[in-house]
C-alpha cells in the first residue's frame, strides 16, 4: 500500500472506538493452533440521491473452517458518520490488530445496530430516517436498536504469525433500498471482502467530448460500472444492478456469484481542473481481468428492477496488486 493511499485512509477514519474483546462461541476453542492478528476496514461504492448514510457496528463474527465462531466485540460501538465519504481508496478501520486463530475461514458476520440515532439515511430530498438490516424493522426480537448482522459467505485466510488486513466494501447502489410505502431504508447484504495485499486501484478520466455527446445528453447520473472478466472478448454486454432477490428477507450474500452484473461502481465527477474523473479502489488483482462500462443513466438504476439503462463504452482493464491502472473513456459511441 503506497503512502498516498495510507494518508487517504487515515483522513477518512471516522471511528468512534477501536477497543474490542475476543470471545469464542459456546466456550470452545477455535482450533488451539497458532494465532495471528486481523484488521477490518469498511469502504463504499456510492449511490445516487442520498447525502448521508450513518451506520453503527457492534461486533464482527468469524467462522473458522474448523472450530467455533470467533466473536470480536467492540468495547464501544464503532460509528461511521457517513459511509458515502468512503469511496475510491478511502476506508475507515472498524477493528485493528485483533488476535485470532490462524487458518482458513468460511464466512464473516458484521453486526449493525439499526434505527435512529445509531443507523440512519439522509436523502438529498427529504428527512433523516431509520436504516435497518432486513428483519430488524419488524416487531420481533430483532427490532429497532437490536444488533443484527449481514453475513458474507466469502472464504478468506489469516496467515500464521502475521497480520491480515481486510476491507469490506458496501456496494450501496445494490444494497441500500427503500421498500415501497415505507418510512425507512434497508441495508441488504451487497458486500465484497478483499485482502488488502491483493488489491489495486482503477483510476480514470472521461473525455469532455463523451460527456457532451448525444449518448450522454439525457444525463441521469454519470457512473462507471466494474465487471468481472473481459465482456468484449466474451461477447457479453454490461447489465444493471438488478437483484432478483431484492425483496427477500435475507441477511447473507455469496460474493462469488460471477455473471454480467456489476461488482462495484464509481461516480464520474468534475475536478477543479475541469476534468471528469473516477476512481474504484480495493479491486482484487486477477489474471482474468475486468471490464469498465460508462453510463449516463446510473440514477435510474434500481436494484429492485431490471432496468434498461444504456452504456456508452466498455473498456477492458487489468488490475495489479498495489498499483493503479489508468483508463480513459475517449470515444463516444452509440449506447449499448
Amino acid at each position: 500500500m503506497n503512502n498516498n493511499r495510507l494518508k487517504r485512509i487515515a483522513s477518512y477514519s471516522l471511528i468512534a472506538g477501536l477497543g474490542f474483546s475476543l470471545l469464542t462461541a459456546c466456550g470452545g476453542s477455535s482450533g488451539g493452533g497458532s494465532t495471528s492478528t486481523a484488521s477490518f476496514s469498511v469502504t463504499d461504492a456510492p449511490v445516487d440521491d442520498i447525502d448521508t448514510v450513518k451506520i453503527t457496528f457492534s461486533r464482527i463474527d468469524l467462522k473458522p473452517a474448523n472450530g467455533d465462531i470467533v466473536s470480536l466485540t467492540f468495547d464501544e460501538p464503532v460509528v461511521i458518520d457517513n459511509l458515502l465519504d468512503l469511496t475510491g481508496n478511502a476506508a475507515s478501520p472498524i477493528i485493528s490488530g485483533a488476535v485470532v486463530p490462524a487458518g482458513d475461514y468460511q464466512w464473516l458476520r458484521i453486526f449493525v445496530t439499526g434505527g435512529f440515532p445509531d443507523s440512519t439515511v439522509l436523502p438529498k430530498l427529504g428527512n433523516e430516517t431509520d436504516l435497518f438490516i432486513p428483519g430488524q424493522q419488524n416487531g420481533n426480537s430483532n427490532n429497532n436498536g437490536t444488533p443484527r448482522s449481514l453475513q458474507l459467505n466469502t472464504g478468506f485466510t489469516v496467515p500464521a504469525g502475521g497480520n491480515a488486513d481486510f476491507t469490506i466494501d458496501f456496494v450501496l447502489r445494490k444494497g441500500l433500498t427503500k421498500p415501497a410505502n415505507s418510512d425507512y431504508y434497508l441495508l441488504r447484504p451487497a458486500l465484497r471482502l478483499v485482502n488488502n495485499v491483493e488489491v489495486g486501484t482503477i483510476s480514470g478520466t472521461v473525455d469532455a467530448t463523451v460527456i457532451a455527446s448525444n449518448a450522454c445528453t439525457e444525463d441521469s447520473g454519470t457512473s462507471v460500472y466494474l465487471y468481472e472478466g473481459d465482456l468484449n472478448a466474451n461477447e457479453q454486454v454490461p447489465d444493471d444492478y438488478y437483484d432478483p432477490n431484492i425483496n427477500a428477507d435475507i441477511d447473507t450474500v455469496d460474493e462469488n456469484v460471477g455473471g454480467q452484473r456489476p461488482i462495484s461502481s464509481a461516480e464520474v465527477s468534475q475536478n477543479n481542473l475541469g476534468e471528469y474523473t473516477f476512481e474504484i479502489g480495493f479491486v482484487r488483482a486477477t489474471d482474468a481481468g475486468y471490464s469498465l462500462a460508462l453510463t449516463c443513466q446510473s440514477s435510474i438504476d434500481e436494484a429492485a428492477s431490471d432496468d434498461d439503462i444504456s452504456f456508452i463504452e466498455v473498456l477492458p482493464v487489468i488490475v495489479t496488486a498495489n498499483e493503479t491502472s489508468e483508463v480513459v473513456f475517449s470515444a463516444p459511441q452509440l449506447p449499448l
